[in-house]
């Protein structure tokens, strides 16, 4: 099994530097938690060797010595990343997700074919320290934005109109695709060996429970992808569902959700694709 690799910028995993110490950042729980997945893995019988990979791309070369010091206090498994052009340093390491707090940056990633999603600093609940929980938004995210592009261009009946004509087609998938595809493949590792397994998985979606329901799930089923558990709003607002379920990330590509994430005490990250970041 190759790798998965997740790459964090250093803006994102460690705060500003205070001191000869750098506190933790807005994707260190996250990060944590896929290293408690690969803990898990390591105890499977038989032991799983290549796991997550997770790779730190400095914001600065400058403070080399503090990274490493505090990769090492906080007891962190993961390497830095080589000193190069950070498309070319994207190109080389094949990152399945990029995180970091740098728009820029990750709107780069997004345009070059990556997975990726902005962070954004701010005060957030606990998060388990047993389970990986991780919820999708599913258009412009886990799916393409064709029927979002048909919402924005034509209007709310028009979308409808169009999702009860393409009930049968599934849906083209988006720029997570492939962390999500990732996530799925580790669950499966646990399942086949009878074993719970640490990682959950959640659609939180504003598709209503009707047509625009039955074609999310027909492109769940045609892409061979399972998730845990799926929410379909009907446009209701996202936070209060986030809040009970208390994932350690939450993806969407409409900061309007994001903000309706860091609003409830979740880690909300934004993925700049498709005609809602047009």
């Amino acid at each position: 099994m190759t790798p998965l690799v997740i790459a964090v910028s250093s803006c994102a995993l460690f705060g500003q530097k205070e001191g000869e110490t750098y506190p933790k950042g807005v994707a260190f729980p996250f990060v944590k938690a896929l290293e408690m997945v690969n803990q898990r893995l390591r105890e499977l019988k038989p032991a799983v060797r290549e796991r997550i990979k997770i790779v730190l791309i400095p914001t600065s070369r400058q403070d080399m010595d503090h990274l490493n010091k505090n990769i090492k206090n906080y007891n962190l498994n993961i390497e830095i990343a080589q000193e190069k052009p950070f498309l070319d340093l994207l190109h080389e390491i094949k990152p399945v997700l990029y995180l970091s707090t740098n728009s820029h940056n990750v709107k780069e990633a997004i345009g070059a074919g990556f997975g990726a999603a902005t962070m954004f600093l701010g005060d957030y609940d606990n998060h388990s320290a047993e389970v990986l929980r991780v919820a999708f938004d599913g258009d412009g995210v886990l799916f393409s934005d064709e029927s979002e592009r048909v919402y924005k261009e034509k209007g709310l009946q028009a979308f409808f109109q169009n999702e009860r004509d393409q009930e049968g087609t599934s849906l083209a998938l988006g720029p997570l695709r492939g962390f999500f595809e990732s996530l799925v493949v580790l669950q499966l590792l646990f399942k086949d060996r009878k074993e719970n397994s640490p990682i959950h998985t959640y659609l939180v979606t504003s598709r209503g429970p009707t047509s625009p329901a039955l074609r999310a799930l027909k492109t769940f089923r045609e892409n061979s992808l399972e998730t845990n558990e799926a929410f379909f709003l009907n446009g209701a607002p996202k936070g209060p569902v986030l809040k009970i379920i208390k994932p350690h990330i939450f993806f969407d590509d409409q900061k309007v959700h994001v903000d309706g994430a860091l609003q409830n005490g979740v880690v909300g990250a934004h993925v700049p694709y498709g005609v809602r970041n047009e």
